[in-house]
């Protein structure tokens, strides 16, 4: 998450003296239509920052590859939280090298926990089960009980990680609390994970 802009804390809320009123520096700034759009384009930033900083991950529920049900985020409250989601079946590559490289690293780790997230609602009826089958096959046993796929609130979802390309894996990272506090999506790299690392590194107090 972006962290909030900080005022200077050397400057009084009161007008500084000799300099102009804060109604005539105002209107001066409004005539000035490069400092105008200036301005607009920070305010946006700093709008997009914000909603960013209070959105929160809707529920979501589906059974494990261990046959137990598991409701997110409630699952992971009080833990910091990685959900690996891909929408295709072409995502499985960039999905399974997240996931493998942050289970690595972090999964034993107390406080954190990691959950794949294939997303397959718009997988026919009919061949779900062998869809699902052939995923738990590639998944090793004591990943299973982390590994979710879902059959529901695929728009939402969509609309929740920015959804672009549909083979990318996409990432979203949940405080303790459930609010997400970083995302990424795209194939793995060693960039991308280092910035991942940094954050759920500073999240977890290591």
């Amino acid at each position: 998450m972006l962290p909030a802009a900080r005022a200077d804390a050397r400057a009084p809320f009161g007008r500084p003296s000799g300099q102009a009123s804060w109604p005539e520096a105002g209107a001066t700034f409004m005539r000035d239509p490069s400092k105008t759009r200036r301005f607009a384009s920070v305010l946006l930033l700093f709008s997009v920052t914000w909603a960013h900083g209070q959105q929160m991950m809707p529920r979501v529920e589906g059974e494990n590859f261990a046959g137990r049900k598991v409701v997110l985020p409630d699952a992971a409250k009080g833990h910091v939280t990685v959900l690996v989601l891909g929408f295709t079946k072409a995502s499985k590559e960039p999905t399974s090298a997240w996931g493998s490289r942050i289970a690595s690293e972090f999964g034993s780790q107390s406080g954190f926990e990691l959950y794949q997230l294939p997303v397959l609602e718009d997988v026919p009826r009919l061949i779900r089960g062998m869809v699902v089958s052939g995923i738990k096959k590639g998944v090793k046993e004591n990943m299973r009980d982390h590994f979710v796929p879902l059959f529901e609130h695929e728009s939402e979802l969509k609309k929740l990680v920015g959804y672009q390309q549909p083979d990318d894996a996409y990432l979203v990272v949940l405080d303790p609390s459930g609010q997400i506090v970083h995302q990424v999506h795209g194939s793995f790299s060693d960039a991308a994970y280092a910035q991942l690392r940094e954050q759920l590194h500073r999240l977890l107090g290591a």
